[in-house]
Parts: structure tokens; C-alpha cells; sequence
């Protein structure tokens, strides 16, 4: 009956092991699309709609979700980071850092897949 708990146990622990870098990833995960949300907010907010849902402050101005669907990860990973360019010349050309890019981006997927 020992040895039984006892192999039972390892394979418990092992498990578990298994599990901590998943659960790991998924909590850095969380935590970089939620400073995505934030950078968007602070930075785009103010025309743009930045949740999954919900018309954008400015008519004219795409939802940031619209933005992500239309654009190739790669295509738009590079947009954020030179500064994407509109046809409104109100319209700031921020350059995001490759950090803040990689969080904007996590945010996105996320409401693309709904999490």
C-alpha cells in the first residue's frame, strides 16, 4: 500500500512539474496583454475602441480589434513599431517600443480569440 501512495505521489509531482511552466506562461501572458490594454488605452484610447466590443470614441476611427484582423501579425508588429501611418493627419505616429509592441499585440490575440 506505501509503495503504491509512494508511486503514485511521484507521478503527481511530475505531473505538477509539467504544469508550472504552462501556468506560468499563461499568468506572463495575462500580465503582458493586460500592459497592452493599457499602453492602447493611454496611447489610442481617446479615438480608438480598445475593448472587444464598442464603437470607437472617434467615428472615423477603426476599432483596434478591426485593426488587428485586418493586418498579418507580422505586418502589423512592424506598423507599431515604426509608427503607423493614416490618412488622417491628426493622427500621431507613435513608435511603440518591441516590449509594448509584443504586449499591444498579446492584448489583441486575446480579444481575437476571446479570452
Amino acid at each position: 500500500m506505501i509503495q503504491h501512495f509512494a508511486f503514485q505521489a511521484r507521478f503527481l509531482v511530475a505531473g505538477l512539474l509539467l504544469c508550472l511552466p504552462a501556468t506560468s506562461e499563461a499568468a506572463d501572458s495575462g500580465k503582458l496583454a493586460t500592459r497592452g490594454k493599457v499602453i492602447l488605452q493611454e496611447n489610442c484610447g481617446r479615438c480608438h475602441a480598445i475593448e472587444a466590443v464598442g464603437e470607437s470614441p472617434l467615428k472615423e476611427a477603426p476599432p483596434m480589434r478591426n485593426i488587428y484582423a485586418r493586418f498579418a501579425p507580422r505586418e502589423l508588429q512592424a506598423e507599431l513599431s515604426e509608427g503607423m501611418v493614416s490618412k488622417h493627419k491628426e493622427m500621431p505616429q507613435i513608435e511603440f517600443s518591441d516590449e509594448d509592441v509584443n504586449a499591444i499585440l498579446a492584448y489583441l490575440y486575446a480579444l481575437a480569440v476571446g479570452r
